[in-house]
């Protein structure tokens, strides 16, 4: 934001001039939540620790497909968070978006999402379809703020105003968005205390162990109505090109909306995650997540199972400076292991067990080995142990 140029994103209808999508790192700061290698995420992380939000906002201006919508949003859609405080995260979106569709005039709100045509695995039934045409949300992935906020147990709302609209409808949706969201959770505070310190709790003390799922796909669309506008290009000085204006004749076309995700595959959270050789990259993106992390003082011996590696993915190209590394392989039967004094032990019994599955798991599609944290240490076996599930 201290980059402010003429030449930064010169399509968006206004203000004349901002600032550059990365850091001076070259950083998406909203690619980074889990490998946290921004001093801004690292900031952010340490707000989070040290705060324990409830609920957190991030807005965002989107420069994606010519709909009609004043501004979109969504929830956090990992599939890993927990079902009580998910269903409740899209309880305050519905409240909120619901009465801002009253006001006069009405804030016209939808889920946000892209015009795309993809093929649809059919969210694991046999309904699997080509080139459908829809309105297709982003991703479940931890990376983004919000995803990786919902698998703190709390609420994250994604803010999306729409760049071809002008700066003051921007400013005065996003506003408007953000008060009806908090008057949604004000009206609703003994709900979120309830249901956050439920969710903290079962982890802490389950009746049954907590799920990881992992293989993800989009759920199952609805039929809905979904508004298409239109744009004008305006011709910029100084060889800038063109800004996009909204013509705001709205369009109606009637689409598959795939709003969420679910995971057609599913594993028990163990009873801890062992790592016998951590190096100090683990400890420090774990410390600053708030992940609880023991040091063994001593040798100790424990029933674990290893995830045998049978195939290593990874792209040609580079995302974010890293290649990212996605295994293929099985858990092993449980055997007993000793543990040496230094081993990282994680234990599953705390609040943030759902991130800390994200950030471990070999078959977690986001996880710090995704990010090559574990790969120097990765070769027929994954460094990180499960101990005997509860």
């Amino acid at each position: 934001n201290e980059r402010i140029a003429k030449k930064n994103r010169p399509e968006q209808n206004g203000p004349p001039a901002v600032g550059e999508r990365p850091n001076a790192q070259g950083l998406d700061l909203n690619r980074d939540f889990v490998k946290a290698e921004a001093p801004e995420t690292r900031a952010l992380l340490g707000a989070i620790q040290s705060i324990d939000p409830h609920v957190l906002f991030d807005l965002h201006t989107t420069d994606g497909s010519w709909h009609g919508y004043d501004l979109t949003y969504a929830p956090s859609l990992a599939t890993n968070c927990d079902p009580a405080v998910a269903a409740l995260n899209r309880d305050i979106l519905d409240d909120a978006t619901g009465a801002l569709w009253k006001l006069k005039p009405p804030v016209i709100t939808f889920d946000y999402g892209n015009f795309e045509t993809r093929d649809w695995d059919g969210g694991g039934a046999p309904s699997s379809q080509a080139n459908v045409r829809g309105w297709w949300t982003y991703d479940h992935r931890a990376r983004y703020v919000v995803n990786g906020f919902g698998l703190r147990n709390r609420i994250g709302i994604l803010s999306e105003a729409y760049s071809n609209a002008d700066f003051a409808s921007r400013i005065a949706s996003t506003r408007a968005f953000v008060l009806s969201c908090l008057e949604s959770a004000a009206a609703r505070k003994t709900e979120i205390l309830a249901k956050t310190r439920d969710a903290d709790a079962a982890l802490m003390h389950p009746a049954q162990p907590a799920c990881f799922g992992y293989q993800t796909t989009f759920q199952e669309p609805y039929i809905q109505p979904v508004f298409v506008d239109d744009c004008e290009k305006i011709a910029l000085p100084d060889g800038l090109g063109f800004r996009l204006a909204r013509k705001k004749e709205l369009g109606v076309q009637v689409m598959p909306v795939f709003r969420g995700f679910v995971s057609k595959q599913h594993i028990q959270l163990p009873e801890a995650w062992a790592i016998p050789s951590p190096t100090p990259e683990v400890l420090s993106v774990l410390a600053a997540h708030g992940v609880r992390v023991e040091r063994l003082a001593q040798a100790r011996t424990a029933m674990a199972s290893e995830f045998q590696v049978t195939k290593k993915r990874k792209p040609k190209r580079p995302f974010q400076g890293h290649q990212e590394l996605q295994l293929e392989g099985t858990y092993g039967q449980p055997a007993e292991r000793l543990l040496p004094a230094g081993t990282a032990w994680i234990d599953a019994r705390q609040p943030l067990a759902r991130l800390a599955a994200t950030l471990l798991e070999p078959v977690s599609e986001d996880s710090l080995s995704t990010w090559n944290f574990f790969e120097a240490t990765t070769g027929d076996a994954y460094p990180v142990l499960r101990t005997t599930a509860r």
